[in-house]
């Protein structure tokens, strides 16, 4: 037996080496593209490392093409997002998994009908909603707008985590006079570091990869694009009527953070998903 999987194993990693290969290829062609000029790049630019190493992508990327302000933009509306995602999800998530209240299974069954709902289907209703309430040409109308989208799911997990924290705490703290409130705060919040850290992670993630939603919003006020709107802008920023250059360049810049966030919750992440999913 032990025989036949070492046997099983050499395929199995075959298999992983050439889907890690077809994984890293694209990147490592966008890491070493963001150091050719345009000029290659419209000659063909197949070759994987440059002709000649051109620095100063980054530099214009930065600087001459609002790069900076789509950064800045990106993480404001990504921060927020996770910050309000994790408050607003785990205050509703405690009830469902401790509480008992009329309607609480239609509740749930509601919220996970809601998952399913393509955000594309929800562009014009929200699009107007920002604009009646105020919200438009605003960093704050993107940030409320990804923290609603994302909050059906989050409650969904953070309850299913709570759910398998034992009860038995919930009776101690009463015993020794916490209030509802108070169990929530002081003791079952601490105990669900780790799904907190996740759906913080994948709120981050949502928030920056957003699309549609942000490009809906800033079509009229350029100024609050986030990078995956304004990376496509940087492609016509520079001196030719494509600047793939500079457009590599600042799509090389916008991965950085979000791998930055990635390796510091990387073991909350993991431990969040699993614990979940057995508590589940």
């Amino acid at each position: 037996m032990t025989r036949k999987k070492s046997l099983w194993n050499i395929p199995i990693g075959l298999f992983l080496i050439i889907w890690l290969l077809f994984t890293l290829f694209p990147l490592t062609y966008a890491f070493f593209g963001s150091f050719k000029n345009n000029i290659e790049f419209l000659a063909g630019g197949a070759s994987l490392l440059p002709e000649q190493w051109d620095f100063s992508n980054y530099d214009y990327a930065w600087k001459e093409a609002n790069f900076a302000r789509y950064t800045f933009n990106s993480l404001f509306i990504s921060i927020m997002s996770a910050i309000l995602t994790i408050a607003i999800g785990s205050l509703a998530a405690f009830p469902l998994s401790r509480g008992r209240f009329f309607g609480k299974k239609l509740l749930t069954g509601v919220l996970g009908l809601v998952m399913f709902i393509p955000n594309v289907v929800l562009i014009f209703p929200i699009f107007k909603m920002c604009q009646s309430l105020g919200l438009f040409n605003s960093l704050w109308s993107m940030v409320i707008t990804q923290t609603a989208t994302g909050l059906p799911f989050t409650v969904m997990l953070i309850t299913s985590y709570m759910s398998g924290i034992s009860r038995e705490i919930d009776e101690v703290a009463k015993i020794d006079g916490c209030s509802f409130f108070r169990t929530f705060s002081s003791i079952v919040l601490p105990l669900s570091k780790p799904i907190l850290a996740t759906t913080g992670l994948i709120a981050f993630k949502n928030a920056w990869n957003s699309y549609l939603m942000p490009l809906s919003l800033s079509l009229s006020n350029p100024s609050i694009r986030p990078l995956t709107v304004g990376v496509l802008a940087l492609k016509d920023s520079g001196e030719g009527i494509s600047s793939w250059n500079i457009m590599i360049a600042g799509s090389v810049l916008s991965i950085i953070p979000i791998v930055i966030v990635y390796l510091f919750l990387n073991r909350y992440f993991i431990q969040g998903i699993t614990a979940g999913s057995v508590k589940g």
